[in-house]
C-alpha cells in the first residue's frame, strides 16, 4: 500500500524518483520471496513470518523510544479500518502466488487504483468525469483478458489477486481519509502491528515451522515490504503524487523479472494484452490526476 506523505509543496527531483522506483521494486521482491516460501508452506505461515519481520523493521526505523509518541494521539478505531484491507490483500497476493505466476498476481492487482477511483467517488463523493470511467473500463477489460472468465483457460485461483485488487483499493480510499489526521509514520506502525495481530489468530491451526533458509526468506520478504513503504513516504515527501505514480510500474517490471529469473515464469500473450489495457488505464487516470 503506497501512502501519501504530508508535504507542503513537493516539486519532484531524482533523488524522488529513485525512491519511488526503489519502493516499487522492494514491494515485487517481497512478494517474490514470500513466493519463495509458500510454495513449500502455507499462507498463514508465511503472512505471519513476513508481517513479523515487518514489524521488527519498521521498529528500528522509527526507533523504538519514538513508538509509542508516534502511536500517542490517532485516530486508533480509523487506522485500524484502514490496516484490515492491505491486511487482507496481502493474504490474497501470498495465497495467490502459490498457484500464479507473479507477474500475473502483480497485474490484476494494478487494477487497485482504478477501483479506488470507483470506491473513491461512491464513498467520498470524489468528482469522476467521463474519462475516469474510460480509465475504471480498461482496466476491468485488462483483467477480463488476464482472467479470460469465459474460456477453457480460466483459473480459480485468479480470482485470489482480484480479491486483493479490491481490498489494496479500498485501503487507499481510506488512507485518503486517514493521512489529514496522523503521519505516514503511524500509518505504517499500524499496519505492521495490526498484519503480525490478525495473522497471529489463525496460526495455531496453520503453522508449519520454517526452516532456517525460510526464516531468512521472510525476513527478507518482510524487510522489503517496511522499507518499500518507507522509501515511498520519503518520495512522496519530495515530489507530487502525480510525478511519482507512473512508476509505480517499476513493481510490475520488477515482478516479471524476478518471476523469470527465479521461477522461469514468461507471461503469455492475454496476460500481456491485459497488462498493456490496465496500463493504458491507469495512465488516463494519472493524467487526469495531474490535471
Amino acid at each position: 500500500m503506497i501512502l501519501p506523505a504530508r508535504s507542503g509543496t513537493p516539486s519532484g527531483g531524482v533523488e524522488a524518483l529513485a525512491l519511488a522506483v526503489a519502493g516499487f521494486a522492494l514491494f515485487a521482491a517481497g512478494d517474490a520471496a514470500s513466493k519463495l516460501v509458500v510454495v513449500e508452506s502455507n499462507t498463514v505461515t508465511v503472512l505471519w513470518g513476513r508481517s513479523l519481520a515487518f514489524l521488527l523493521v519498521t521498529v528500528l526505523l522509527i526507533g523504538p523510544h519514538r513508538v509509542v509518541p508516534v502511536l500517542r494521539g490517532t485516530p486508533v478505531r480509523l487506522l485500524l479500518l484502514r490496516s484490515v484491507f492491505p491486511c487482507l490483500g496481502g493474504l490474497c497476493v501470498i495465497g495467490a502466488s502459490a498457484y500464479l505466476p507473479l507477474a500475473q498476481v502483480t497485474t490484476v492487482l494494478f487494477v487497485a487504483p482504478l477501483l479506488s477511483m470507483v470506491f473513491g467517488y461512491h464513498i467520498l463523493g470524489e468528482r469522476v468525469g467521463p474519462w475516469g470511467w474510460v480509465a475504471v473500463l480498461l482496466g476491468f477489460a485488462g483483467v477480463l483478458a488476464i482472467m479470460r472468465p469465459f474460456g477453457g483457460d480460466f483459473s480459480w485461483a485468479l480470482v485470489i489477486p482480484a480479491l486483493g485488487g479490491v481490498f489494496a483499493a479500498m485501503g487507499q480510499v481510506l488512507t485518503r481519509l486517514v493521512a489529514q489526521r496522523t503521519t505516514p509514520r503511524a500509518i505504517v506502525l499500524y499496519l505492521a502491528l495490526l498484519m503480525l495481530a490478525l495473522s497471529s489468530l489463525p496460526l495455531p491451526l496453520f503453522w508449519q515451522a520454517p526452516s532456517a533458509g525460510q526464516w531468512w526468506v521472510l525476513a527478507l520478504a518482510g524487510a522489503c515490504q517496511a522499507l518499500g513503504q518507507f522509501s515511498m513516504v520519503a518520495a512522496y515527501a519530495r515530489a507530487a503524487a502525480s510525478r511519482i505514480a507512473p512508476y509505480s510500474y517499476a513493481q510490475l517490471l520488477t515482478a516479471a523479472l524476478l518471476g523469470f529469473a527465479l521461477f522461469g515464469e514468461v507471461p503469455d500473450a492475454m496476460t500481456l494484452l491485459g497488462a498493456a489495457l490496465i496500463v493504458a488505464g491507469g495512465l488516463i487516470s494519472l493524467r487526469l490526476a495531474g490535471r
